[in-house]
């Protein structure tokens, strides 16, 4: 039999036992949660842009005010711009094609061309209105396209070398590529294009980063009504002096596309782009039967495309 002793020390018994097991319990339970608060937050993985999930804070640290999610389109309704690779280094005295991608991306805002023009030719309003109307289709120029600058001047010479045409650019170019815009340099000049001591069959030639001259007397005698008289001309001519100063075809890099012509390295294979090597020959005449194209084709917008996003 049990004394009074007895059952009391077997009471105290259960009551501590029963107390250690609350503790114990209460301590795993502390550290379970102390578990689920170490652990990371599962991070979703789709949006590679969002933000780490934050560090746990530490007792009695000062809580950071929540984070703002970035709103998904802008102030005016748009979806947000993506962003734009920097461009290369500006050289208007660098090699044809290097100032491609400047003139191509928005992170210099505006592109003007400055026209000049010796005595005794003359550029066509709606030739010059037509190259900014395509270049507008492929560059990314949110101050906008214009024209700068330009003269006529006067010069008695016709026979036209590299030399010749920097001394052109020297005497009269005036608007020069830096801050917030890139400039193309158009010289139309009489005569025509020498090298090597003999006229080439050029009638348009890009000679720079930043410049390319029209010998437009070269291409009056081929003004018939096939090739669609001298405006249609004029116009290929200067889209095809702009490309070859944007680059095309793979100047200045290498395009994933196979539409460059072995035979006139710089120039598409295809007849229906305006970069076809005829364009900028007095060959046109004999090589197409009707108006020469005036626009970039499919490849070329692809590979403007490329430069333009940085893809190239």
């Amino acid at each position: 039999m049990i004394g009074t002793r007895g059952v009391a020390a077997a009471m105290i018994a259960v009551v501590a036992l029963t107390t250690a097991c609350s503790a114990a319990s209460d301590l795993a339970d502390e550290v379970q949660t102390a578990a689920e608060d170490l652990r990371p937050e599962p991070v979703e993985q789709p949006d590679a842009q969002e933000d780490p999930a934050p560090p746990p804070q530490e007792p009695g640290a000062p809580t950071a005010p929540p984070a703002t999610e970035a709103p998904a389109r802008d102030d005016a309704g748009e979806p947000p711009t993506e962003a734009q690779p920097p461009p290369p280094p500006i050289d208007d005295a660098g090699g044809v094609g290097a100032n491609g991608r400047a003139i191509l991306r928005a992170a210099v805002p505006r592109l003007v061309f400055e026209v000049d023009v010796q005595e005794g030719v003359a550029p066509s309003q709606a030739a010059l209105d037509h190259l900014t109307a395509v270049a507008g289709g492929v560059v990314d120029k949110p101050g906008g396209i214009g024209f700068a600058g330009g003269n006529t001047f006067v010069s008695d010479r016709t026979e036209w070398t590299r030399d010749a045409l920097r001394d052109a650019v020297a005497a009269n170019r005036s608007q020069f590529s830096g801050g917030d815009a890139v400039v193309v340099y158009v010289l139309y000049l009489r005569g025509g294009f020498f090298r090597d001591g003999g006229q080439t069959g050029s009638i348009g030639v890009a000679f720079s980063a930043s410049e390319f001259a029209l010998f437009p007397q070269r291409w009056q005698s081929l003004t018939n009504g096939l090739l669609g008289g001298r405006d249609a001309i004029e116009r290929a001519v200067l889209v095809h002096e702009l490309g070859h100063l944007l680059g095309l075809v793979n100047l200045t890099y290498q395009s994933p596309i196979d539409h460059e012509d072995p035979d006139n390295p710089g120039h598409s294979s295809n007849r229906g782009s305006v970069m076809y090597w005829a364009i900028e020959s007095d060959a046109i005449a004999q090589v197409f039967d009707g108006p020469p194209p005036d626009r970039f084709d499919d490849a070329d917008r692809q590979d403007l495309e490329g430069l333009r996003s940085g893809r190239l």
